[in-house]
């Protein structure tokens, strides 16, 4: 099959284009060709580079990079890979990854990125079975041909859930993982200690994953273990088309999984109806995700961040929790297979220049043969800061709000201050600009109300509960980063992307000494439901603010859903003009998804808002 997952656009500027893929087989080469146009196929493409990481047998990660010169009215490029002297079009799969109407996929290259679109949280076997995610590529052959046409994607985090995992998606992984190669991994409790985790019930891990380890999301039943189940988890999310791939009937799932005697039937806690709908909800996702999703990914250029569920929930949230994770032989066994796993499908396109070659020789050798000896080197990832900054027009500022913590007693700082001085020196270097990108997967400006009930001093002995850690758990790290953030040369407007809380809402925070406005831009989750929904949130929200009181405001949208807050499905876009000479934020929209699956939208005008309370 050669390609079967990608190609997708990774980081790219009007100087350089970097594709990422993952190849079944061995290939004698591969090349990237790069055209202005359909009309004009003179390669503009050069200085073409292939950077290889072999993970199994019949599984290669590849990502190739090249130098275009196009020319200065030239914004939309068209590019093909080429396997073994085949392209896209020859290979058939122009027909899975190109735009309506269109030979070769295309990617957006402006002087000045005017149309971002950012998303969050996509759980394959979602209850509602609908990822919103697969609307970008709608969205994207909406704009063919206009200036309007979306040039990069952010997400934001929890592109996978490898603690949240269906047991029919984790013992489809295994025949995947044959197909492709992947070495069968024993997982360790002790130096001598091991268990065959294809020995267990699919949905009885919990019993390994402990909490005194590490794990302590209340849905680990059928958590990600091994580098390969987070690969291929991530192979899945991305839509690729999986070798061997087929979800088990429920009687052949029954040997597998943990059961209740009573009498002389045998009952399961995974049970034939939850069987039937997650089969339901993860085939959908399943054709979403290889139709649209894998079409979007290779027609905008895209750039990711972790967040908890990317490793596993409750990531460091605390410092017990961060100790027990990095220190237990299964906790660092899994920290370091989840972070490898990142590494090679999120981290390695954020910055592939910076892609240490001593990285890629590790992991390749950790995914080739999963010993204790070849964990031990990739470790160095658990410290390691994943944050990057993209100058450009205009400039965006990813943060890593994961690794580098400071705790101090109760208060969580999710960023140390040594980190975010040094995020404000590299922001004074930048040349001058009216707009900041700042993405951070937790809202920096969150949802006062159910924030406050989070931070609650009732709630100090179950922060995993409550999912304590909002940047305001600690004023004095939130100021932190404004102040790192205002250091930014003639900055005006710093618009933040955040994902993680599972709803969807806009917050304006304006400093008046600074002459600067934050504007908060939360959108969550693509695929993943609530508890309750919106009547939840609401609820939530009217117990939160019944104990707690303030004159916080929120951004009201136009249209038939005025709501500030939304729970339904839906993924964010900002639009950029030139107002005055400068560059600044003129228009927010959540692309929304109800639970009955009507789309529509909640349109906020960033120049002449309305909020609520008003």
């Amino acid at each position: 099959m050669a390609i079967i997952c990608g190609p997708m656009v990774r980081h790219t500027t009007r100087e350089k284009i970097n594709i990422w893929q993952v190849l079944d087989h061995e290939f004698n080469e591969i090349n990237l060709a790069v055209y202005p146009s359909l009309q004009s196929l003179g390669n503009i493409a050069s200085e073409v580079s292939s950077s290889i990481v072999q993970l199994g047998s019949s599984c290669f990660a590849v990502m190739l990079s090249a130098t275009i010169a196009p020319s200065d009215s030239n914004e939309i490029i068209y590019y093909d890979v080429i396997v073994d002297g085949e392209g896209l079009v020859e290979t058939g799969l122009n027909e899975l990854v190109c735009l309506q109407g269109e030979k070769l996929p295309s990617v957006m290259i402006p002087k000045q990125h005017r149309y971002l679109y950012q998303a969050s949280c996509r759980k394959p076997h979602d209850k509602q079975g609908v990822d919103h995610l697969a609307e970008m590529a709608n969205l994207i052959e909406e704009a063919l041909g206009k200036d309007t046409r979306p040039s990069q994607l952010y997400l934001t985090g929890d592109q996978i859930y490898a603690d949240d995992v269906s047991p029919i998606l984790l013992q489809s992984f295994q025949d995947v993982r044959e197909a492709l190669g992947l070495p069968h991994e024993m997982m360790y409790t002790d130096k001598n200690d091991s268990f065959n985790p294809d020995k267990m019930h699919l949905d009885g891990r919990w019993r390994k994953a402990k909490r005194k380890l590490g794990f302590t999301s209340g849905e680990k039943r059928s958590h990600l273990f091994s580098f390969s189940e987070y690969f291929c988890m991530y192979l899945f999310s991305f839509g690729a088309s999986l070798p061997q791939q087929r979800f088990a009937k429920y009687k052949a799932l029954q040997p597998r999984l943990t059961s209740l005697r009573r009498k002389d039937d045998r009952e399961y806690h995974y049970s034939s109806m939850q069987y039937e709908n997650e089969k339901v909800v993860l085939e959908r996702f399943a054709q979403t995700a290889t139709s649209q999703v894998r079409k979007a990914l290779a027609n905008i250029s895209v750039y990711m961040m972790f967040d908890d569920h990317d490793v596993t929930d409750d990531w460091n949230l605390t410092e017990e929790n961060k100790h027990n994770l990095s220190s237990s032989w299964l906790g660092k066994q899994v920290y370091v297979n989840a972070l490898s796993a990142y590494a090679v499908c999120q981290h390695w396109g954020n910055q592939p220049d910076a892609f240490s070659p001593t990285i890629q020789q590790n992991i390749a050798a950790l995914a080739k043969n999963p010993t204790q000896e070849n964990h031990k080197p990739l470790e160095v990832l658990f410290s390691k800061y994943w944050g990057y900054l993209l100058e450009q027009t205009p400039p965006t500022l990813v943060l890593d709000t994961r690794t580098q913590r400071v705790y101090d007693g109760d208060n969580l700082e999710l960023m140390s201050e040594q980190q975010l001085d040094a995020i404000g020196e590299k922001l004074a270097l930048l040349p001058k600009t009216s707009v900041l990108i700042l993405v951070s997967p937790t809202p920096m400006y969150g949802f006062n109300a159910i924030e406050a009930a989070q931070l609650s001093p009732l709630l100090t002995k179950f922060k995993a509960f409550s999912d304590r850690e909002p940047w305001i758990a600690s004023e004095k790290a939130l100021k932190n980063l404004q102040n790192a953030l205002l250091r930014t040369p003639d900055i005006k407007h710093i618009i933040i992307f955040s994902g993680d809380v599972h709803y969807g809402f806009l917050r304006r925070q304006h400093l008046a000494a600074q002459g600067v406005t934050f504007w908060q831009f939360c959108s969550s989750a693509a695929c993943n439901s609530p508890v309750g929904g919106n009547v939840g949130l609401s609820l939530a929200s009217a117990m939160a603010k019944h104990f707690y009181h303030d004159d916080t405001k929120y951004l009201m949208p136009n249209g038939k859903r005025p709501h500030f807050l939304t729970s339904d499905k839906n993924i964010g876009a900002l639009e950029l003009d030139i107002v005055n000479m400068a560059l600044v934020p003129v228009k927010a929209t959540l692309h929304c998804c109800s639970a009955s699956g009507e789309i529509y939208e909640k349109c906020y005008d960033l120049t002449d808002y309305h909020e609520y309370p008003s």
